[in-house]
């Protein structure tokens, strides 16, 4: 009986350890625009704090970086693909390996989609990237990566990759379905 009371503090204490250990880490931009992090809350008043948990060695981050975020804000990345076979796989493993915040549109889905990717890429080919207002037809990771670079994307990915968001527009409306298959071939784009 004494081994196991005397094992049972030992993990209660253990526990606590732990516990006490976790704390939290601030992060905010000063007025100089540099980056600060600290145990202590910021000044009163200071905008954009972000708090984090910490425990042993690991900060929870569940978000994109700053640099990441800004680039987002400023050149958003749509990428236009459809079941195209190699080009597309390709490009959307791309995006995923690199952490690319994106919105994918599927123009072979419904009229809505066709009609939008015909208006913003004025093309009948995928894959197609739109990064801000640039717009890159067909696969190339060399010309992806270095327009993603010139945007402010982050060459490396973050430590959790986004996942992309995908456009829906007339997918909930039963009465706009994609165009019918002798309609398709001509509206649908094709393999770039």
């Amino acid at each position: 009986m004494k081994m196991f009371v005397s094992l049972s503090v030992v993990v209660l204490s253990l526990t606590l350890a732990s516990t006490a250990n976790a704390q939290a880490v601030y992060r905010w931009v000063d007025a100089d625009g540099r980056v600060q992090y600290s145990d202590t809350p910021p000044p009163t008043g200071t905008k954009g704090v972000q708090e984090k948990n910490v425990s042993g060695s690991s900060i929870q981050n569940n978000e994109l970086s700053l640099v990441a975020q800004d680039a987002q804000k400023k050149n958003p990345v749509t990428v236009y693909v459809s079941e195209c076979g190699e080009s597309c796989d390709a490009a959307k493993a791309y995006l995923g390996k690199r952490g690319i915040p994106h919105t994918v549109v599927d123009p072979t889905r419904t009229i809505e989609l066709n009609k939008k990717f015909k208006e913003e890429t004025g093309g009948t080919v995928v894959p197609v990237i739109k990064i801000g207002e640039k717009r890159l037809s067909g696969w190339s990771e060399s010309a992806w990566s270095s327009a993603l670079d010139a945007a402010g994307y982050p060459k490396t990915p973050p430590f959790s990759k986004p996942k992309p968001v995908e456009d829906r527009a007339g997918m909930d409306a039963p009465a706009q379905k994609a165009p019918a298959d002798a309609d398709k071939a001509k509206a649908a784009p094709s393999k770039g």
